[in-house]
């Protein structure tokens, strides 16, 4: 059998592992990737369901906790409030939350007696599990059609049954006892509006679907076009956590993520599940167009990894080639024969007996090496100069992620026309208060105050007057207070102070200061400058006692004032 040569036999043999290595390589980098990426996609979508989660939970809870506050104000509660003032009450607060389709109150025996514009008064709805439920306490009910509303209110612009979530809450009277319930239904156009922020068109059109099932499963929204598809018999098992793919009853394979309603502070849920899909083909995409790249890749690394290994292989054996036939010569007496200096390699078995030609090697071996670790040692330097840079930009990526996020907070925290805290942000910044109040007492005021008149402003002059004027009552009451008190809007032209280190003769200084402040105020209109006035109700903290307390009697005290000609302050408990 003729033997290879050494050129042939090191050709083959780094042609055959070059290539072996780069199909490896490829092979193990495209499976790693995509599982990564497949991951990665089933995150995102259990993100997007999370999102939608959090915006329902957080959605019923605030309707929840509005209608508990509007059934704890003391002009709910006094049956000596006129009729028309209450049903004004609530037709601000549908206007300040469009969502709300109906609000009305309705007495112990399930009589409407007042709601916004009018609707459904005088009619019983003490079949109404609503009713039934709130008279025992807080309550949010879940998704029905509509009843007595179906005929009176506009089919949504979807072209979808009129539907409502109820939220309701029991109205006692100053003595105790129960007067009603206090309801609202609440649009499910609401859901639909949630939706489509968080599944922008971009994510609809690469085929992002979701559905809100109630507890028994049952559907509550489906994308639109889509309500009569069926869902998968162990989609309740298969699809909770980060993205699973399930096959669906119309028999294609979804990447599917299940998501549970948890509630949102002391509103315990409803118990829904939302439901996000892609189609399979869609969702992986990705994974297809990175794994023909890991090919096209690994193609081309085994390419050059077998050019890399010919011309190896002929580096190697030319020298060895040229120093075998010095051998020969040298062992047929030829001394003077000249060592190739350009050698690179040695055949030890034919150099065994020339120890010069070792030393020689060996020297040459030496610079070599030596080469080769200032190379080394430079392309280290290299490679941490560029370490340092990719850190440094980085941390200037990290200091510019933060800066957003802190700018993302203050935004959430802020109402947009007044440029004060919105409702939430004063819960929060006035729980950290009262906690410290707890630690160390110190005297605490509540000023609530509003501007009289406002719909009449509006009215005769249009809505951007009233902006203007809700602008220029924020701008004169942030001059008046002082940096460390609490000012907020809290609704409408509705605005409160909490004013921390402040007795209550202080307090009463300061608000006077203010009405003084906000008469002199001069709103600038077509029709020539027009004036305003503001009532103001008091109410000073003591221990023990929560934000809501607090906000209610300076709510009481404001109605004393507005009953009692407007334009003034009151102190709780004087509301006279």
């Amino acid at each position: 059998m003729p033997s290879l040569s050494l050129r042939a036999t090191l050709t083959l043999a780094f042609a055959a592992v070059s290539v072996l290595m780069a199909v490896l390589l490829s092979v193990l980098l495209g499976r790693l990737t995509a599982d990564a990426l497949r991951q990665d996609i089933g995150t995102s979508l259990t993100e997007l369901a999370d999102q939608m989660r959090a915006r329902l939970d957080a959605g019923l809870a605030d309707r929840l906790r509005t209608v508990e506050l509007m059934a704890s104000l003391q002009q709910m509660r006094d049956s000596a409030t006129a009729v028309a003032d209450n049903r004004f009450l609530l037709e601000k607060l549908r206007r300040n939350d469009i969502k709300i389709a109906w609000i009305g109150f309705a007495d112990v025996d399930g009589k409407v007696v007042y709601s916004a514009d009018g609707i459904l008064e005088g009619a019983n709805v003490a079949a109404r599990p609503w009713f039934i439920s709130g008279k025992q306490g807080p309550f949010v009910g879940d998704v029905h059609e509509a009843k007595l509303l179906a005929k009176i209110l506009p089919p949504p612009a979807s072209g979808e049954p009129l539907r409502f979530v109820d939220v309701a809450a029991p109205v006692f009277g100053t003595t105790g006892h129960l007067r009603g319930v206090l309801g609202v239904h609440l649009s499910w156009e609401w859901a639909r509006d949630i939706e489509q922020h968080v599944f922008t068109a971009s994510r609809r059109a690469s085929g992002v679907e979701t559905f809100v099932l109630n507890r028994e499963g049952q559907m509550l929204l489906a994308p639109q076009g889509s309500a009569g598809v069926l869902l998968p018999a162990n989609l309740d098992t298969a699809a909770t956590g980060s993205g699973q793919l399930l096959r669906w009853p119309d028999g294609q394979d979804y990447v599917t993520t299940l998501v549970r309603t948890r509630g949102y502070d002391e509103y315990a849920g409803l118990g829904w599940s939302i439901v996000s899909r892609q189609a399979a083909q869609e969702a992986y995409a990705p994974v297809r167009q990175m794994q023909d790249m890991v090919w096209a890749i690994g193609v081309a690394m085994a390419v050059l990894f077998a050019l890399f290994g010919l011309w190896l292989a002929r580096r190697i054996a030319q020298p060895l080639h040229q120093l075998s036939h010095v051998a020969d010569l040298l062992r047929g007496g030829e001394m003077n024969a000249l060592i190739p200096t350009s050698s690179t390699f040695v055949e030890t078995a034919q150099l065994a007996g020339s120890f010069r030609h070792l030393v020689y090697v060996l020297k040459a071996e030496q610079g070599k090496l030596q080469a080769l670790n200032e190379s080394l040692e430079e392309q280290v330097a290299k490679r941490t100069e560029a370490l340092d840079a990719a850190n440094r930009h980085l941390f200037t990526s990290l200091e510019e992620r933060q800066r957003l996020v802190a700018r993302l907070e203050e935004l959430a925290h802020t109402d947009s026309l007044s440029g004060l805290l919105n409702r939430r942000a004063l819960h929060e910044r006035s729980a950290i208060e009262l906690a410290r109040l707890e630690r160390q007492p110190a005297p605490l005021a509540l000023m609530i105050f509003d501007i009289d008149h406002f719909k009449r402003i509006n009215d005769q002059h249009g809505h951007d007057a009233g902006d203007e004027a809700i602008r220029l009552l924020a701008r004169t009451a942030k001059g008046v207070l002082r940096e460390v008190d609490i000012l907020a809007r809290f609704g409408g032209e509705e605005f409160v102070a909490l004013l921390p280190d402040t007795s209550s003769e202080a307090a009463i200084a300061v608000a006077e200061r203010l009405r003084l402040a906000i008469s002199a105020i001069s709103i600038v209109t077509p029709a020539g400058p027009i004036g305003m006035t503001a009532s103001f109700g008091l109410a000073l903290w003591e221990p023990g006692l929560s934000l809501d307390i607090l906000i209610s009697r300076a709510d009481k005290a404001l109605y004393g004032a507005k009953h009692g000609g407007r334009n003034r302050l009151v102190v709780w408990p004087d509301q006279a």
